[in-house]
């Protein structure tokens, strides 16, 4: 188990070397592209400022600290695009082309080489953005948070990487069974968006499903309430979510795997 571990966190490595060699032989697209996503991950925040300046706003959240789970979220949003945007591309193409059945004897698990080719530079500009405007939030609200609030934010990060881990097998599972799941995945989109608003806004059903069974509240809800010191001892249940729906996402993989038969021509 350890040593599959270490040797996908190797491969993850390679992979990510590989992935920078590339974006660097273009660097002028480059440069253009993280330059162009900084500028469109900036309208969500504009988007935010002119509602509260013409609403009553979020109930529970002024405009900086909206700004602050705003910076968070673009944070998330970045940093998932790092780690994983290239998942799903890979999966498609494996599968079209009958070359998954390769992963299939190699030394490493399929769903981990899946996993460990998603590095892709693009997320880059949403990450710079989200952390200028983090800053910012920071300076408005003059907010010095201790180490405990730290810590729980970057917990709350983790546990959504773990989560986000299981929507993109869920997702690596569809492709497999049915090669071609166009609308599905943008239905699952569509799904994620919920967590990109404060949980404040929604029916209390809604806030309940979002801190258990869907929890999506962790990718910049629960950081922000941290880090805020605001953090309700409900929140915890976020983080026991996030494994939850990974641990059931591989399952499900694992029995689709049995199934699998090669789409490739």
């Amino acid at each position: 188990m350890t040593a599959n571990i270490t040797g996908l966190l190797k491969l993850y490595y390679w992979n990510m070397k590989l992935s920078v060699s590339r974006s660097m032989a273009y660097r002028f697209d480059f440069v253009i592209g993280v330059l162009t996503s900084i500028l469109f991950s900036g309208t969500a925040p504009f988007l935010q400022y002119i509602f509260f300046t013409q609403t009553k706003g979020y109930p529970g959240w002024n405009l900086d600290q909206i700004m602050l789970f705003q910076g968070l979220l673009l944070l998330w949003l970045g940093l998932r695009q790092t780690l994983f945007g290239n998942v799903m591309n890979v999966a498609h193409g494996l599968v079209r082309k009958g070359d998954f059945d390769r992963l299939l004897v190699k030394p490493y698990p399929p769903l981990g080489v899946l996993l460990c080719s998603g590095f892709n530079l693009k997320g880059i500009g949403s990450l710079i953005s989200g952390c200028v405007l983090t800053g910012y939030a920071f300076a408005r609200l003059d907010l010095v948070p201790g180490p405990a609030e730290v810590l729980l934010a970057l917990a709350s990060f983790a546990c959504s990487i773990v989560l986000y881990m299981g929507v993109m097998t869920l997702l690596c599972t569809m492709v497999i069974m049915l090669v071609q799941v166009g609308r599905l995945e943008e239905l699952v989109e569509r799904l994620l968006g919920f967590g990109d608003y404060p949980i404040n806004i929604y029916p209390k059903l809604l806030q309940k499903l979002f801190l258990t069974v869907f929890p999506f509240a962790i990718w910049a809800y629960v950081p922000s309430q941290a880090l805020l010191d605001r953090l309700g001892s409900d929140n915890a249940t976020a983080a026991v979510g996030c494994f939850a729906v990974f641990a059931i996402s591989v399952w499900i993989w694992n029995r689709s795997l049995n199934r699998y038969t090669s789409a490739g021509g």
